[in-house]
C-alpha cells in the first residue's frame, strides 16, 4: 500500500487470494498508459497515470460512478492491443494481462459499489 493518504476516509478491500494486482511498472505509466497511442485510441483514465501532480500523487482513482467507463476503456484498449503494442514496444500478452487485471478489479469494485485505485 502507498504511504500517502490515498486511503483517507476509504474502506480498502483486500484483493482475493490468487488475484493479480499488477498494472505495469513505473515506466509503463509513460511508455504504455500515457503513450500517444493510448490517447489516440481514446483512453482517458489510464493516461492520467503519466500525469503525476501534487494533488493525485501519481494515483489514479476511479470513483464508483466511473467504473463502467473505466471498464469500457480497458476493453477498448484490449480490442486494439496490437496497435498499442506496436506503438509502445510492449508485448500484446503483457498488455492484455495488465488490462485483464484492471477489468477484474473494476468488476470487484462494481459488485460492492466501490472504486479502484491504481498507484
Amino acid at each position: 500500500m502507498p504511504d500517502d493518504d490515498a486511503y483517507a476516509g476509504r474502506n480498502v478491500v483486500e484483493d482475493p487470494p490468487g488475484t493479480s494486482t499488477g498494472a505495469g511498472g513505473e515506466r509503463s505509466r509513460y511508455e504504455l498508459w500515457g503513450s500517444a497511442a493510448a490517447r489516440h485510441l481514446g483512453a482517458w483514465f489510464l493516461p492520467q497515470l503519466a500525469d503525476i501532480t501534487e494533488e493525485n500523487r501519481g494515483n489514479l482513482q476511479i470513483a464508483p460512478g466511473q467504473i463502467d467507463a473505466f471498464a469500457q476503456e480497458c476493453a477498448l484498449l484490449a480490442e486494439n492491443v496490437e496497435q498499442l503494442s506496436t506503438a509502445t514496444g510492449y508485448r500484446p500478452e503483457r498488455v492484455l494481462n495488465y488490462l485483464t487485471t484492471m477489468r477484474q478489479a473494476a468488476e470487484r469494485a462494481k459488485a460492492i459499489n466501490g472504486g479502484v485505485i491504481i498507484w
